[in-house]
């Protein structure tokens, strides 16, 4: 159980608790946690405690941590690299993929139907974080990576929270430049029925939930979580666990995502108001628009 310590302002974000989880066990003994209803899941002790100091030893022979880097985060990309730029990939840049991740590629969940059946990821961002350091809650791109996304935690625990976007994030998402950046403290107030009124904004915010993902865990995105939520990480130097103060420490992730080339670019999903294909469709639209208009008035 996971409570929400104090903001440095004093006040707390509305959070609610999490859907109750559908609990099984693997083959191999690896307890999952599954929220079909929004295609979430969590599997516990994805990987063993060795694979874990192996993987962090790995990552500082490539970037030795010093003093200096201990307030920032820090990347390594395998396959073609993440571009933040475009929410892309950068097809200039490629960098083979260590054996710390092929090792567990065959041990994914991937999905066993659809079009998407027995693909795996092909693109990996590797990140260390400083304790403290958080992520601004963002939907990941939807048009140039398969639906399932992955992400691995290792070297120490975190919350991370949920929140269905609206037109808060639909109309960020349109903005010149991208964010679905939240105010530091996470001041949002005004209960409207069992969502939020975020009085800077003046719209409606749909109440978040918090759910821990500890040590070795693998959390799988699909459906709607992918889609159609938000996720993020509150910055802040300890979490509430069960009542008890825990104290934030260095943590690490691998984030893994399948490319998509040629025709399989776009996305049809349920969520145009985050997605980017569809903002994508929306400016064309109005370009062309603006064009006729233009020729029309000549």
């Amino acid at each position: 159980m996971i409570s929400q310590a104090p903001s440095p302002s004093g006040t707390q974000p509305h959070l609610i608790p999490p859907p109750t989880p559908v609990i099984t066990a693997s083959t191999s003994g690896n307890i999952r946690h599954e929220w079909p209803a929004i295609g979430l899941t969590l599997v516990h002790e994805f990987i063993s405690p060795a694979e874990e100091q192996e993987m962090i030893s790995a990552f500082h022979a490539i970037s030795p941590l010093s003093p200096a880097d201990s307030k920032r985060r820090i990347s390594q990309h395998f396959g073609h690299h993440f571009d933040y730029t475009t929410f892309g990939i950068d097809e200039s840049k490629h960098s083979p993929v260590p054996a710390y991740i092929t090792n567990f590629l065959d041990r994914l969940p991937v999905d066993t139907d659809g079009k998407e059946a027995g693909r795996k990821p092909d693109q990996f961002t590797v990140q260390y974080y400083p304790p403290g350091a958080g992520i601004p809650p963002h939907v990941d791109t939807h048009s140039m990576f398969g639906e399932a996304l992955y992400s691995l935690s290792f070297g120490s625990g975190v919350p991370m929270i949920f929140r269905m976007s609206g037109e808060n994030e639909a109309r960020k998402l349109r903005l010149p430049k991208r964010s679905l950046q939240e105010s530091s403290d996470g001041n949002v107030n005004g209960k409207v029925g069992g969502e939020i009124l975020d009085k800077a904004e003046g719209v409606v915010v749909h109440p978040a939930w918090e759910l821990m993902l500890p040590a070795r865990s693998l959390l799988v995105m699909r459906g709607a979580s992918r889609y159609g939520y938000t996720h993020g990480i509150r910055p802040r130097k300890t979490d509430a666990v069960d009542g008890i103060t825990i104290k934030r420490e260095g943590r690490y992730s691998i984030t893994m995502r399948s490319v998509r080339r040629g025709e399989e670019i776009g996305c049809d999903c349920l969520f145009p108001g985050v997605c980017d294909a569809r903002v994508r469709q929306e400016q064309e639209a109005a370009l062309r628009a603006g064009g006729i208009k233009k020729a029309e008035a000549q």
